[in-house]
């Protein structure tokens, strides 16, 4: 273990999957180290900006390298904060990697490196299960805590329906987000330590109706913060990045909307891409930022069976290169199909980074968490998509 290490711990401990979170949802910038007595030589994970952009583990380099690390389950990490002199080889965000990798290794298509049993990869958080993602955050502000509640396991922390303004940070323990579906209830996402419950329309829309239902996996112990706070901070943001930040907050609802619409084999995808065109490619360098002033897009990813919906946009919404936020969508892991009759103006990104660069930790983390939630919910459409349907 290097002397200059910031942190280090055991892999039978904390694995792969949550050392990444944890780096991730810090915004960390380094390099991440793995040693296995199995191993004949260490793995390396580079990341910026919380984000893996190489890897290597002997000759395997980029996300072939990072998937195979993910099978260490016995062994040491360490990772050290410094610039990372690498060029961005993997493309797909934080967690969707980590989401692909728990699949791959639970479906033994990632070699197991240690005599730790796969179980060991969910016992950080009460009933975890490897069918439902798993999202950690930050550590807690405790600046922005006006007050603490406590829930029981199985108990509802909040209601699909209900009239609500409150945003809680989870200080222990765990909760299922949960929507309402013509097939009856659907757990979407686990969210653990330092994660978010309730979203910018908690303390931006007057008489916000919660659109999905939380609850308490075991005793949890939640942290209730200061939504008046939040507002102000709101409140002084020039109107276009408030603007953007209302349709970011609308994007993750959308998302999620249409994760479960194609779950529930409910999803209309002909009609949602008919009369669209290709307007930014995935994959492809894009460093523009649009918001609609007419028409329509949908935001599209390739798999490798073919094309999935992810979120619809209307006038008044965001699409293109945000500097200071990954969601998994476009242009590095979507699409954007447009309307006929779209018609977009352009944004400066660098003033939209320099007002999220301005903003408290605390309100930089719960954007960042809404953009963890938007890859989330977006990776779990991919994988549900009917066979048939996506390769049309």
């Amino acid at each position: 273990m290097r002397n200059n290490s910031d942190i280090a711990g055991n892999l039978s401990f904390l694995n792969l999957a949550d050392v990444l979170q944890l780096l991730g949802s810090n915004g960390a910038t380094g390099t991440l180290k793995l040693t296995s007595r199995y191993a004949t030589g260490p793995g390396y994970i580079y990341l910026s900006k919380g984000n893996p952009i190489n890897a290597s583990n002997n000759s395997q380099q980029g996300l072939e390298a990072l998937l195979s690390l993910f099978g260490w389950l016995d062994g040491e990490f360490d990772f050290t904060q410094d610039s990372v002199d690498s060029d961005k080889v993997i493309k797909k965000n934080r967690m969707e990697i980590i989401l692909d990798a728990l699949r791959m290794l639970d479906e033994g298509e990632i070699e197991k490196l240690g005599p730790v049993t796969a179980e060991k990869l969910t016992a950080s958080a009460p009933g975890k299960s490897s069918s439902v993602p798993f999202i950690n955050g930050p550590l807690v502000d405790y600046m922005y805590v006006v007050d603490e509640e406590s829930f029981y396991d199985g108990e509802k922390i909040i209601k699909t329906g209900q009239h609500g303004s409150w945003i809680w940070a989870i200080l222990e323990g765990a909760i299922d987000i949960i929507k309402e579906t013509p097939d009856g209830p659907l757990t979407i996402l686990r969210l653990g330590n330092g994660a978010f419950i309730g979203s910018l329309s908690s303390f931006l829309v007057q008489g916000n109706i919660r659109s999905a239902t939380a609850v308490a996996v075991g005793n949890v112990q939640l942290a209730v913060l200061d939504s008046q706070r939040l507002a102000k901070e709101f409140a002084v943001c020039s109107s276009e990045f408030r603007n953007f930040l209302i349709s970011f907050d609308q994007r993750l609802k959308r998302a999620t909307e249409s994760a479960v619409a194609i779950k529930t084999g409910n999803n209309s995808f002909k009609q949602r891409l008919s009369n669209k065109k290709p307007y930014i490619k995935q994959g492809k360098k894009e460093q523009r930022l649009f918001k609609i002033v007419k028409g329509e897009a949908t935001i599209v990813r390739k798999s490798d069976s073919g094309l999935v919906p992810l979120v619809d946009l209307v006038e008044g919404d965001f699409f293109g290169q945000i500097p200071f936020l990954d969601m998994g969508h476009e242009p590095d892991s979507a699409s954007v199909l447009i309307s006929k009759d779209l018609k977009a103006s352009k944004v400066d990104p660098v003033q939209l980074q320099k007002e999220y660069n301005k903003l408290s930790p605390t309100f930089q983390n719960l954007i960042d968490s809404i953009a963890t939630c938007i890859s989330v919910t977006s990776a779990i459409a991919c994988t549900s998509q009917p066979q048939k349907v996506r390769k049309q």
